[in-house]
């Protein structure tokens, strides 16, 4: 396998969210935790977004450009129910943004 060299993922503790991307970590402050948080990556515009699915707020954004196949990893900290969901439409906000 491979070595990761670029890398992405949010992590959460109470109502601090943690964003690391390669080696950089940034705290993120949310007000209400959010029960649903999708993640949005437009390979050829190079962006990728993580958002609180249910009210369509950003909660952390990043440019890159892509070059390489993006590997997709979940993990829950303890017991838990992990539901993923694919080819979702595109939410509003992210149409206009």
């Amino acid at each position: 396998m491979r070595r990761l060299t670029v890398f992405w993922f949010l992590f959460s503790c109470s109502f601090l969210y943690r964003f690391l991307h390669t080696g950089v970590v940034s705290d993120i402050r949310v007000t209400e935790h959010p029960a649903r948080i999708g993640i949005l990556l437009d390979y050829s515009g190079g962006r990728l977004l993580f958002f609180n699915a249910e009210r369509g707020l950003v909660l952390f954004a990043i440019r890159h450009k892509f070059t390489d196949a993006a590997h997709p990893a979940f993990a829950l900290e303890k017991a838990g129910a992990l539901t993923l969901r694919t080819g979702m439409e595109l939410p509003e906000f992210v149409k206009h943004s």
